[in-house]
C-alpha cells in the first residue's frame, strides 16, 4: 500500500507538470475506478492531491493554493481568506 500512494503522489506530481488542475484527479472519477475501500480510495485521492500540490510549490504557481480556489490577479485576499494576513506577518486588526 505504501508504494502505491508514493506512485499516486509521483503521479500528481506528473499531471501537475503536464499542466492539469485539480479536479484532473484520477480518483474523482468513480466510474473509472469503482471504490471498494474508502478509506484506501482517499488516501490515494489524498496522495495524488498532495503530490500535485507539492509540484505545484515547486513550480511556484503562486496563485493556486491548495484548497484549488484562484488567488485573484490583484493579489487582494478575498474577505474570510485565511490568506489574509499582511506580510509581515502580524494579524489585521478588525474595525
Amino acid at each position: 500500500m505504501f508504494e502505491d500512494l508514493l506512485e499516486m503522489q509521483e503521479r500528481g506530481a506528473r499531471d501537475r507538470a503536464l499542466g492539469r488542475s485539480l479536479a484532473d484527479n484520477p480518483m474523482s472519477k468513480p466510474d473509472v475506478l469503482p471504490i471498494t475501500d474508502l478509506q484506501e480510495w482517499f488516501s490515494m485521492f489524498d496522495a495524488w492531491r498532495f503530490g500535485w500540490s507539492i509540484e505545484d510549490a515547486m513550480t511556484g504557481h503562486i496563485d493556486m493554493p491548495r484548497d484549488g480556489h484562484a488567488m485573484p490577479r490583484n493579489g487582494r485576499a478575498v474577505p474570510g481568506d485565511v490568506r489574509a494576513v499582511p506580510r509581515d506577518g502580524r494579524a489585521a486588526r478588525r474595525a
